[in-house]
C-alpha cells in the first residue's frame, strides 16, 4: 500500500466514522417507520361508517390537509359531513384571530362551520346528538395551553351519556420526550387557552388525553375509540424528528417543528409585554419590542444559565399582526442546540432577566380577571416567583410534589 493510498483510505475512515457520530435529527418519510392514524382510518374505520352522519373536526395538520380526499372518501363510503367545528384557526388553518359569529358555512364542504368557543355547552350537545359519529383528527404540541385540547374538553363533555361513537386519530407531538410538567391548574384560572385538567405540559398524545379524561372525570361515558400511531414507542433520547412524520401546520403561528419546539418554553411570554414574532417569518423563535434596546445585553446574561443547550442572538423585526403591529422591535433570536432542555427553566430565566434589565418598560399582561401568564401557568405562582427575585431552583420545588403526583396519575393511560 502506498503513502498517497494509505492518506487517502485514513481519510474517507475517519470521515466515514465522523458522520457516524453526527446524531441524524430528521429522517426522510420513506424510511419512517411510525405509521400515521390516518392510514387506519382511510382503510378500516371509515368504511365501518357507511350511511352515518358524522361531525368533523379536523384542519390541515390532520386529514384536513387534503380536502378533496375527504370529498372523495367520504361520499365514496355514503357517510356524510353533517357538521364541521372550526378550531381556533379556521377549517383551512389560516385564521390569526378567532371567527366574531358562532357558525359560518364553510366554502370548502358547503356545511356549517360551528365555532366551539361561541356556541354554548348546551348547544354544541345537541350538534353532537344530531350524529353517529364524531371524527376528531389535529395535531397538538403536548401542551394544556394549546386550545385543540380544550376544543377535545368540550367535545368530550357534549358527548359523556350519548350514543354518538368518538373516533380520535391520534398524533405523535413535539414533547413527547418530556414527563408531565408545571404545577396544577387552579379553577379560578380556567380559561380557553386552559381548561384541560393537567400540567401545562401534559406528558400525553390526544389520544392519551381523551382516555384519560374519560376514565378519570366522564366515567368512560364516551363511546371512545383511539386510531394510535402505529410502530412508535416512547424512548428517552429520541424526538419527533427522528421518527420520519411530516410536521403539518396546526396553526398560522407553528409553520415548522422548530417553533413548536421553541413554543413550549415562548408560549410564556404571551403573558408579558413583548411579541413572540406573530406576524413575522419566525413566530416563536423572534421575540422582543420597540423598547428592548441593547438585546446583546440580555442574551449574554441569558448564556449564563443555558448550560449550552441554546443561545440568543439580535435581531430586528416588524410584525403584520400582534403586539406592536407595523413597528420595528428589537430582540433576540432563540437558537436551539440541544432538544434536551427545560423549556419551564429557560421561560422563567429569561422573563426574569428581561424584568431585570427593563424594569420600567417591562409589564406583565392582563386580561379581563387575571393576568394573562397566570391563566397559561394555571396559577399565580410563575409570576410572583418571578417578581420575588426567587432562582427556577427555588420556584421549581414549589411544584415538584404535582410532577410527580401526575406522572403516576396519567401512567395508565399511556399507549405509546
Amino acid at each position: 500500500m502506498t503513502k498517497s493510498f494509505f492518506v487517502i483510505f485514513l481519510f474517507f475512515l475517519l470521515q466515514t466514522c465522523q458522520a457516524e457520530l453526527i446524531p441524524q435529527t430528521r429522517i426522510h418519510p420513506k424510511f419512517a417507520t411510525a405509521i400515521p392514524s390516518s392510514d387506519e382510518f382511510y382503510q378500516t374505520v371509515l368504511p365501518s361508517l357507511k350511511g352515518k352522519k358524522v361531525m368533523l373536526v379536523t384542519n390541515p395538520s390532520g386529514i384536513g390537509r387534503r380536502p378533496e380526499r375527504i370529498q372523495k372518501e367520504f361520499a365514496g363510503n355514503e357517510v356524510t359531513i353533517e357538521h364541521l367545528i372550526g378550531l381556533e384557526h379556521g377549517f383551512l388553518g389560516l385564521e390569526e384571530e378567532f371567527s366574531q359569529t358562532p357558525v359560518t358555512i364553510d366554502a370548502t364542504f358547503g356545511r356549517p362551520l360551528y365555532h366551539i368557543y361561541k356556541i354554548t355547552d348546551s348547544e354544541l350537545k345537541n350538534l353532537v346528538s344530531e350524529v353517529d359519529a364524531i371524527v376528531f383528527d389535529v395535531q397538538d404540541v403536548g401542551m394544556r395551553c394549546y386550545t385543540y385540547l380544550s376544543v377535545l374538553k368540550r367535545l368530550m363533555d357534549a358527548s359523556s351519556n350519548l350514543k354518538t361513537q368518538f373516533i380520535l386519530l391520534d398524533h405523535i407531538h413535539i414533547a413527547m420526550h418530556l414527563p408531565p410538567k408545571g404545577q396544577k391548574l387552579k379553577s379560578n384560572f380556567k380559561n380557553f387557552a386552559g381548561e384541560f385538567p393537567s400540567l401545562l405540559i401534559t406528558g400525553m398524545t390526544m389520544g392519551e388525553a381523551a382516555l384519560f379524561y374519560n376514565k378519570e372525570y366522564l366515567n368512560e361515558k364516551v363511546n371512545l375509540q383511539i386510531l394510535k400511531v402505529k410502530g412508535y414507542q416512547r424512548i428517552q433520547g429520541k424526538y419527533y424528528e427522528e421518527t420520519g412524520l411530516t410536521w403539518n401546520t396546526p396553526s398560522p403561528n407553528l409553520p415548522m417543528a422548530d417553533s413548536a419546539r421553541n413554543y413550549l418554553a415562548l408560549v410564556l411570554l404571551e403573558g408579558v409585554n413583548v411579541s413572540v414574532g406573530r406576524g413575522t417569518q419566525a413566530p416563536f423563535v423572534y421575540f422582543g419590542a420597540p423598547w428592548m434596546t441593547e438585546p446583546q445585553i440580555l442574551a449574554d446574561k441569558l448564556d449564563l444559565t443555558s448550560k449550552e443547550k441554546y443561545f440568543f442572538s439580535p435581531v430586528f423585526f416588524k410584525p403584520t399582526f400582534g403586539p406592536y403591529k407595523g413597528k420595528i422591535c428589537y430582540g433576540l433570536r432563540m437558537n436551539l442546540i440541544s432538544f434536551d432542555y427545560d423549556p419551564f427553566e429557560l421561560a422563567f430565566n429569561l422573563i426574569s432577566k428581561m424584568k431585570e434589565q427593563y424594569p420600567k418598560e417591562f409589564k406583565w399582561n392582563k386580561s379581563a380577571t387575571n393576568h394573562w401568564v397566570d391563566n397559561l401557568w394555571g396559577s399565580e405562582n410563575f409570576r410572583t416567583s418571578i417578581d420575588k427575585g426567587l432562582s427556577f431552583n427555588e420556584f421549581y420545588k414549589s411544584f415538584e410534589k404535582d410532577e410527580e403526583e401526575e406522572k403516576r396519575r396519567i401512567a395508565p393511560y399511556l399507549v405509546y
